[in-house]
């Protein structure tokens, strides 16, 4: 058998297991975990979404501190994460981490951070401190470690090493090596992933007001569970509208800051 033959045998087999690990998966969802009696006909479907059009423009006065709240815990949320994070990105990267005990330690919260949704943090602090935007931040802020933190500390370890064996050879401590060789290379990555979170946690704050930590989330939930159908379309438009100009924001910081 040639080199060739036996790469198109080994893809050929690869695709033959996935193809099959799909197949297998969408028999599954759609012929045994799918109540198909339940599932709404075309024009029940078309029925239920006329109830959400057009969306009521009257309610959207009502909904401008919970969009203020909205873009304040996201705001918040990213100022916060900026304090917390590079102390856990020094225990984080292997390279300055002062001992692997430090190491493991700073790699458990990143673990730990982002494997837990952002909705169990709301949760979990709105039951600690009560409704409103406080949870949301506080609950946006932790879920946010794990991805600023894994980004730069990975960064770090890939600084350029001339500038820190130069700093070394001249007697300069850690920390005058951290400030003056590490710091100044990963500096733009740390404000580009900041830019960047903020774009994220401004439509992670819409959804977080679900479980009670206000903003546009928590009034969503009111409309539909007061089946108040064009009021959440409203709500929906403005987060549309929010997201939207968060991208533009974020792509035009970016280019200025960075």
């Amino acid at each position: 058998m040639t080199r060739n033959t036996a790469i198109m045998a080994r893809h050929a087999s690869t695709a033959l297991f996935f193809g099959t690990l799909t197949a297998l998966s969408a028999y599954y969802i759609l012929g045994v975990a799918t109540d198909w009696p339940r599932v709404a006909s075309f024009s029940e479907a078309m029925t239920a979404l006329e109830r959400f059009f057009p969306p009521n423009i009257d309610a959207l006065p009502g909904l401008f501190w919970p969009t203020v709240d909205t873009i304040l815990m996201a705001f918040f949320a990213t100022l916060l994460i900026s304090i917390i994070a590079p102390p856990i990105i020094w225990l984080s990267a292997r390279n300055i981490t002062p001992n692997i005990v430090t190491f493991f330690i700073g790699r458990t919260i990143v673990i730990v951070t982002r494997s837990v949704h952002e909705l169990v943090w709301g949760v979990l602090f709105v039951i600690a401190v009560g409704l409103g935007p406080l949870p949301g931040i506080l609950a946006l802020a932790v879920r946010d470690i794990g991805f600023v933190t894994k980004v730069v500390a990975e960064e770090v370890e890939a600084v350029d090493l001339r500038p820190v064996e130069a700093l070394q050879a001249a007697g300069a401590s850690s920390i005058k090596v951290l400030i003056l060789a590490i710091i100044p290379q990963v500096l733009p990555v740390y404000i580009g992933t900041l830019i960047f979170q903020w774009e994220i946690n401004l439509r992670r704050a819409a959804v977080i007001g679900v479980v009670g930590a206000g903003g546009l989330g928590l009034a969503f939930h009111q409309a539909m569970i007061q089946f108040k159908w064009r009021d959440a379309t409203a709500i929906v438009v403005i987060l549309v509208v929010l997201v939207l100009i968060g991208e533009v924001l974020s792509r035009q910081l970016r280019k200025r800051i960075i």
